[in-house]
Parts: structure tokens; C-alpha cells; sequence
């Protein structure tokens, strides 16, 4: 049964960490899952499965049963637990079974951890100020509404396949790189022959690439112009717009070290440990309510979307393992603080890898 009309984004946001989501995320969030109705005495997930997914209690009641005896519960869909993830950690570290006929949610961990993610980077582009002077032809667009710079065109690139397989580490290096410039209908964005120099994304019109004929036609959303910053060769094709509209754009430089992650340290649960006994630090960087859930012990926890704010209460002397749930934004976080000079590494995998460790509450 994957019947989803009946869900709300107002139940949704009775979930943690989820609720941190924005109302739009979570829109798209709730297209994304898996509703399962596992019947009395069925098995949600068994102890020592690695299923890489998120599951919530919706309807019903579950028992969590561990074969070392650490756990044996029982948890109702109307109980404060039930608002968090079941056993979450991989392997999975207990059996769940249904007592009685219940729905579960199933989210795949790495759509989450990746939505959360973008989430993030849209609140700390929007919270930051850019103090820089800029020229006309890069400034940020303005909202019209509040003076601020816009940051739509953010929602915009978010889906594009090319940003999608980008290394986790660079999203937030390419939101701030990324020059937008107004461009009107009949304006050519690259000419066939040319050397290539950057690297665009259209965000609002339409365009068509052409050598001597038309060979396709692009709409918000799509990307061109890499091929050439690829291979070093001339420009193939032109791209000339149809429409008035703005693209994105990223130096040949910026685009070439972005598209390769960046030299990360990722480290195994077991080399985290015996780095952490002798004097390393842990560094969640999940959100509050995730790290009130669960973290290591002794962590300190700031939020990816607020650790360029908050550097400076960190030790330059230190070591730093950063971590998530998955290494998406503890990578994203490890790349920010070895830009500014802190040494730091990513726990490979998350600490879905290593539940054994965590702390509750």
C-alpha cells in the first residue's frame, strides 16, 4: 500500500528530524517516500540489516527487540518516541515487529540527508551577509519585496543532474561562486569556435543551441557549456536566447575545482575512535533537534548552516571529525573548515555506521 493522499505536511512536521525541513522540501519529501502496512507479527527490518532508509511509526504499535538484550520495547504510534526514527543506525541494531496492523513511512537516508542538506544551504545564503562590493554585472538580484538579495535561483539549479552528482563538499563553494547575469532574447551566450570560459545554468527563459541548424532547445534548468571546459577544446555549439531571462554562471577555474572534490580526509569508524581517545574532536553538524536525539559522546554539535558564522568557537589547535547522518554535510562541513585553516575529516558513511556509540538524548 503506497497511498500517499491522506498524508499532511502538518503531520510531517510532528516528525524529527524532518520537521526542520521547509514547507517546500517537505512537499517534495512526501512524493518521495515509501508507505509500508506491515501486518501483525511481520518485520519491519531485522537486527543486522543495512537498508539504508528512515522509518517512521504512523499507525499501530511495533516491538523493538536486540538479540544482546539491550533493548526490548514497545513503542505506539501515539508515543513521544514515535515522533523519531525507529532504531535508526546501520546495521540496524534490533529487530522491529508489528503487534498490531500499522503504517510505517520509509525515507531513503541519502534523499534525506541530501534534502536537509540543500535546506541548510538555503537558510545560511539567506542569513549571511555579503559584505563585498560588487560589480552591476555579478551582483546578487534583488527582491523586489525586501531589498535582500534573491536567492530563488538557489530552488532553481538544485535538480540539475550535473549539480546532483557534484561532490557533496562543493554546494556550498558553488552557491557562492555562481554570478548571475540578466540576459535578453537574441542575446548569444556562447558562440561555436569560441574558447570556452564558464560554465552556465539557465534559471529563468528559454534558449537554443545551434551550429548551422537548431539542435535543441533549453528552458530553466538546464545547463550548458561544460564540454568545452572539459575537453579545453572550442566551443561546439552557440546558445542564443529565445527570451529575456537570467543565467548562473561559474568561471572555468571555479568550475574545474568544484567538479573535484576536494582532497577530504574520510576516515572509518575505527580509526575515528582511536583518533577521538587521543584527542580529537567530534563535530556534529546536524541540526539541533537531531543532535538532541543522538550524538556521540562528548560531541560538539553547530549546525552546517551555521558553522561560517560560528568558526571562531572552534580550536585551530584541534582535530575535528566531522559527522551526519550520512557524510553529505559533514563533508560540506569538513571542505569549510579546512578553507579556514582547521584541520578536519569526514567519519565515512555517517554515524548510521556506528549506532553502538551514539549517546540519546
Amino acid at each position: 500500500m503506497n497511498d500517499k493522499s491522506a498524508l499532511s505536511i502538518e503531520q510531517f512536521k510532528t516528525y524529527e528530524p524532518i520537521a526542520s525541513l521547509s514547507t517546500e522540501r517537505l512537499e517534495e519529501l512526501i512524493t518521495l517516500i515509501t508507505l509500508d502496512s506491515p501486518g501483525i507479527g511481520v518485520s519491519l527490518f531485522r537486527e543486522g540489516d543495512i537498508d539504508n532508509q528512515t522509518v517512521y511509526l504512523l499507525e499501530g504499535d511495533i516491538q523493538l527487540v536486540s538479540s544482546d538484550g539491550d533493548m526490548n520495547r514497545v513503542i505506539s504510534a501515539h508515543d513521544d518516541a514515535a515522533r523519531f526514527p525507529l532504531a535508526d543506525g546501520q546495521p540496524r541494531r534490533a529487530t522491529a515487529t508489528a503487534l498490531t496492523r500499522a503504517r510505517v513511512i520509509r525515507i531513503d537516508n541519502s534523499i534525506l540527508d541530501y534534502m536537509m542538506m540543500w535546506d541548510q544551504m538555503a537558510v545560511s545564503e539567506n542569513t549571511v551577509t555579503n559584505s563585498e562590493q560588487e560589480s552591476p554585472s555579478s551582483a546578487r538580484p534583488q527582491s523586489a519585496d525586501s531589498g535582500e538579495p534573491d536567492r530563488s535561483w538557489i530552488r532553481k539549479v538544485r535538480h540539475i543532474m550535473a549539480f546532483e552528482a557534484m561532490p557533496p563538499a562543493n554546494i556550498k563553494q558553488l552557491l557562492e561562486k555562481m554570478q548571475p547575469v540578466e540576459v535578453r532574447a537574441g542575446e548569444v551566450i556562447i558562440e561555436q569556435g569560441e574558447p570556452g570560459d564558464y560554465y552556465y545554468v539557465l534559471t529563468e527563459g528559454k534558449a537554443q543551441v545551434t551550429r548551422s541548424i537548431r539542435l535543441a532547445s533549453l528552458e530553466a534548468g538546464n545547463s550548458f557549456g561544460e564540454e568545452a571546459l572539459l575537453s579545453g577544446g572550442k566551443r561546439n555549439a552557440s546558445v542564443t536566447m529565445t527570451s529575456d531571462g537570467q543565467v548562473m554562471r561559474l568561471s572555468k577555474e571555479e568550475f574545474d575545482a568544484l567538479l573535484r572534490e576536494p582532497l577530504l580526509a574520510r576516515i572509518p569508524p575505527d580509526e575515528a575512535r582511536v583518533r577521538v581517545a587521543g584527542g580529537a574532536r567530534w563535530l556534529d553538524v546536524r541540526h539541533a533537534r537531531e543532535f538532541h536525539h543522538n550524538h556521540m559522546p562528548g560531541a560538539d554539535n553547530i549546525p552546517l548552516h551555521e558553522l561560517r558564522m560560528r568558526l571562531d568557537e572552534l580550536d585551530k589547535a584541534a582535530e575535528y571529525i566531522c559527522y551526519c547522518t550520512t557524510g553529505k554535510r559533514s563533508a560540506a562541513a569538513a571542505f569549510l573548515l579546512v578553507q579556514n585553516g582547521y584541520k578536519a575529516s569526514v567519519l565515512n558513511g555517517g554515524i548510521q555506521v556506528m549506532p553502538q556509540d551514539l549517546q540519546r538524548g
